[in-house]
């Protein structure tokens, strides 16, 4: 699978996505769930920087955009997503202008769209 491939199954996994703003609980920065027949719901924290948060998107949809891959690898599936994966995108999206912002523009309309909501 190549970087843009890979680029093209995250985006669709946003796509299949609500991003939940919260202050982190203990222990966890973000997060996604995943339920058998729903929307995927992904919680960022509401006050990151832009670029931190589309890593941390990134990684949460990496998740469940290639489960069966990353779970082959058991309890290094969080070092491989942090060290190999979320780095490769980054280097990826920041190589590629139009598509990083594609992804910042994402988070913006996320953000605007929890606006006023209960629990953002």
């Amino acid at each position: 699978m190549t970087e843009s491939q890979l680029e093209k199954r995250l985006w669709f996994s946003l796509s299949c996505s609500d991003i939940v703003w919260r202050k982190p609980k203990k222990h966890t920065y973000a997060m996604v769930v995943v339920e058998q027949g729903k929307r995927h719901r992904i919680t960022l924290p509401p006050d990151a920087d832009d670029d931190y948060l589309v890593r941390t998107l990134l990684h949460e949809l990496l998740h469940v955009t290639i489960p069966g891959e990353l779970s082959a690898f058991g309890v290094f599936e969080e070092p491989i997503l942090e060290r190999v994966l979320e780095p490769l995108m980054v280097d990826y999206l920041l190589r590629h202008p139009k598509k990083h912002e594609k992804w910042l523009a994402a988070i913006r309309k996320a953000r605007e769209a929890s606006s006023g909501r209960p629990g953002t």
